[in-house]
């Protein structure tokens, strides 16, 4: 079994489609042995372009699936959820998945891994590093919760309440709790 993180986000009607994300990727992945983690939501501006405010989460799952199905998968969901495949990449989105590392692999093809984005945005690298934080960067071999202490960006984050939908293999992480499972 491989571990691929996921970014998501959404700006467009952001509680509905963050929690049709999840629950669409909880039916593609997760299981008893294999449950389904989530970091805290976070909101943060739209990066690159004028747009609503975002809500921004790091997912893990565990899957014997390939990088490209994976991808497809995420795709799929994203499409099934209103995200044209012909959108411009900094617009905004009703639902966003991105592959952020599929283990330790570090490749450009079918999609770049580890992401670029753990490192630059810190819409996704707080939540990685709340999710993760002992986990290290393929490529730095540094921690997450190293990259996150360092982060000098100037891209401000609010945690927000967010209510998730009750599914039996998810597991909802906190700062609050150290880490673990509320």
């Amino acid at each position: 079994m491989s571990t691929v993180w996921l970014g998501i986000g959404s700006n467009r009607e952001r509680e509905r489609y963050i929690r049709a994300g999840i629950h669409a990727l909880h039916q593609e992945f997760a299981s008893a042995a294999h449950p389904m983690a989530v970091s805290r939501v976070f909101e943060s501006d739209a990066v690159g372009f004028s747009g609503r405010r975002f809500y921004n989460l790091v997912a893990r799952v565990e899957t014997s699936l390939s990088i490209r199905d994976v991808s497809a998968i995420c795709k799929k969901i994203e499409r099934e959820h209103g995200h044209s495949s012909n959108a411009a990449r900094f617009s905004p989105r009703t639902l966003d998945i991105d592959m952020l590392m599929y283990d330790d692999i570090v490749c450009d093809s079918p999609v770049q891994l580890p992401r670029g984005e753990i490192l630059e945005n810190a819409f996704v690298l707080w939540p990685l590093a709340e999710l993760a934080p002992t986990l290290r960067h393929p490529i730095s071999g540094q921690t997450f919760a190293q990259h996150w202490q360092n982060y000098r960006g100037q891209q401000v984050l609010e945690p927000v309440e967010f209510q998730f939908e009750n599914l039996p293999f998810l597991k909802i992480y906190s700062a609050c709790t150290g880490n673990a499972p509320l």
